[in-house]
């Protein structure tokens, strides 16, 4: 294996040392032919077929010729047959001139043969209510029908069937066999227990909150209705027609309470529900009591309202996050919760922050088990349970936007709010977050994780700590690529070009306002970034320059395996690759978005997409190899002596088996 590897890269040396542009713009030889592409990489066995292209100065047709048919033949036509290991020049001649590319035929590579699932979650949508029936068993619900289940008070959970697709934002239960959950189009649905079945409603409208006070005594609310349930059947309440409300909680019919947009503020009088006088007109999201008479309603902003029997008022607290959901264990045990994963407390005197470096996903809804732990839930199919030692995650599904090798010389990946995991052996473990920006490149720089993302983030990671060298402007940062000598560069938005000299990043001047999507070198003197509108383009060790490139599809990945064989895709399936000369298009099997591609070699190269798409070329053609997901795939890299891992949504992780 040791010397087939030698040999390939002897090989892909000697290529890289030719002359990268043989031609002059027309062509070789006074213009005469120019053959396309300039260089192949073949394995024994495959064929491609090449093409002649006439100058100003005409000449006809071509005849083929190699120079060794015991490395590579060619017919009349100009395809190109591999025959053994070694290279050959491929000639076209007519009768003025004649133009030429170099046949690389390496050793067989073979193929990865299926993917493993290292790691994945149960959904990656939006998890928007959640309820403990009893210190075991919680409930949450959320987007698309999505109702996961916990029975071992939230270390594990188990998505439960459902029939129902519609979004699901408000669960309660009386007993784990008792549970209710309301969503969008009027939505109601029941667990006995058994299983999950669809209740008769009186409305269409989107319910966004249960509550009850016993199991024939449920109120649920919503864009403009108000519901109870009364053991037998749901009925209107009257009063709500005109408010969309986003909670309801209370200790009995005389201390009930409703609230939602503009800081709408309701009581239940009877069977009607009737306006309070609200302090503020933002956006209230949350209600929870430790009595009738002492009732808390929180919202964007940093709001917090607190009622005490006779009028609500406002309480001031030291965030202006936007608050999701609140609960309460006692009076004085009380935990909000609300964007990128801000949490605040309160102990009977005061709020406070309350840190956590769990997850910066927002969190969405909270309540706390018997005994006084809390769980919340949130974004990208979040749930965590607090413990003795701090948050722990019991379940989550972040996008994972790339990967790479880092401290200990493990495999680590990087994404959505912060999310970084680290691979030891079979399994993978969430990282304490060192930022709730969304972190979108890794790379290894000199045994080191760095890590790129949203407005300008650059941090770095030694294996115990992380250090912060994020960039004065806030430009979304995309990509990052360093050389194994430590020479790394950065892309991003509006054209945003780093590398780092000195243990510095230096800016280098734009030479686009496109947005740079992907980076990957060579060398630290060959260097390539793709991005928005089909640009491409090159660093020769000294300045970025612009390439010429034949399509204008949004670019996401580039790859090469030399100088002269370099791969990029994008939106619509587009694949080109570059062969020295120019960047050509090649023939895709799929319209389907590609977001990455990599190769172990010029014959090994895969590329990776929307609804678990991969494919994988071989050195004369791309194929659609199979995938046992149908995710969106993000990210697809290597490192020698490695699998292959594949990255994306639901926190998906992939390595390639052979």
């Amino acid at each position: 294996m040791k010397r087939r590897f030698a040999r390939l890269l002897g090989l892909l040396v000697l290529a890289g040392c030719l002359d990268r542009t043989p031609f002059d713009s027309t062509g070789p030889d006074n213009a005469g032919v120019d053959v396309s592409p300039a260089t192949l990489f073949l394995e024994p066995g495959s064929t491609s077929q090449l093409t002649a292209f006439e100058g100003q100065l005409g000449g006809g047709p071509v005849t083929w010729e190699s120079s060794d048919p015991g490395v590579a033949a060619v017919g009349p036509d100009g395809t190109v047959s591999a025959v053994a290991p070694g290279q050959a020049q491929i000639v076209a001649t007519n009768t003025r001139a004649s133009g030429r590319t170099l046949v690389t035929v390496v050793a067989p590579v073979a193929p990865i043969t299926s993917w493993r699932i290292s790691r994945n979650s149960l959904t990656d949508v939006s998890l928007l209510g959640l309820w403990n029936v009893d210190a075991q068993t919680s409930f949450a619900v959320g987007q698309l029908g999505t109702i996961l289940r916990t029975t071992d008070g939230g270390l594990t959970w188990r998505r439960m069937a459902s029939q129902d697709e519609n979004d699901l934002v408000g669960v309660w239960g009386s007993s784990p066999t008792n549970v209710f959950a309301v969503g969008a189009g009027g939505t109601i649905l029941h667990y006995d227990g058994l299983g999950w079945s669809r209740m008769a409603g009186p409305t269409g409208a989107v319910l966004l909150e249960v509550w009850g006070l016993a199991p024939d005594d449920i109120f649920a609310v919503g864009v403009g209705v108000a519901l109870h349930y009364n053991g037998a059947d749901w009925r209107v309440l009257a009063g709500t027609e005109t408010a969309e409300l986003w909670a309801v909680w209370g200790t009995d019919h005389a201390h009930m309470y409703a609230a939602g947009q503009n800081g709408v503020l309701f009581t239940l009088q009877g069977t009607r529900w009737v306006p309070m006088q609200s302090p503020t007109q933002l956006l209230l999201l949350g209600l929870w009591g430790s009595g009738g008479n002492t009732v808390y309603a929180i919202g964007i902003r940093g709001t917090v309202l607190r009622y005490d029997g006779v009028r609500w008022n406002t309480v001031t607290i030291p965030t202006r996050a936007d608050l999701f959901a609140v609960w309460g264990s006692s009076p004085s045990s009380i935990m909000a919760v609300g964007n990128a994963g801000a949490m605040v407390m309160f102990n009977g005197s005061a709020w406070t922050l309350a840190p956590q470096a769990a997850t910066g996903e927002n969190l969405r809804a909270v309540h706390a088990l018997p005994g006084g732990n809390f769980q919340t839930v949130g974004w990208s199919g979040t749930a965590l349970q607090r413990q003795a030692s701090g948050w722990r995650v019991g379940a989550t599904g972040p996008l994972l936007f790339d990967a790479a090798m880092g401290p200990g010389g493990v495999p680590y990946s990087v994404g959505n709010n912060g999310a970084v995991i680290r691979g030891t052996g079979p399994s993978w473990t969430s990282l304490p977050i060192p930022t709730t920006r969304t972190l979108y490149g890794a790379a290894n720089q000199n045994g080191e994780l760095v890590a790129v993302g949203d407005t300008g983030t650059i941090l770095r990671y030694d294996g115990s700590a992380w250090r912060n060298e994020s960039f004065a402007a806030t430009r979304l940062l995309r990509s990052i690529w360093s050389d194994s000598a430590g020479k790394a560069f950065i892309v991003g938005e509006r054209g945003v070009t780093l590398h780092s000299e000195g243990g510095r990043w230096i800016e280098s001047a734009p030479i686009t306002t496109r947005f740079l999507r992907h980076v990957h070198g060579i060398s630290a003197s060959d260097v390539f970034a793709v991005g928005d509108s089909g640009t491409v383009i090159h660093w020769d060790g000294a300045r970025w320059q612009t390439m010429a490139t034949p399509t204008n599809a949004l670019l996401r990945g580039v790859w090469g395996s030399g100088p002269r064989d370099l791969f990029a895709v994008g939106s619509g399936g587009v694949i080109m690759r570059y062969d020295g000369v120019r960047w050509y298009l090649m023939f895709s099997p799929t319209r389907k978005e590609l977001r990455s591609v990599w190769g172990t070699g010029p014959t090994d190269v895969y590329a990776v997409g929307e609804d678990g798409i991969v494919l994988r070329f071989d050195g004369a053609h791309w194929t659609v190899r199979d995938a046992p997901v149908q995710d969106l795939l993000l990210s697809i890299q290597g490192e020698p002596g490695r699998p292959l891992l594949i990255t994306g949504s639901r926190g998906v992780v992939l390595e390639g088996v052979r």
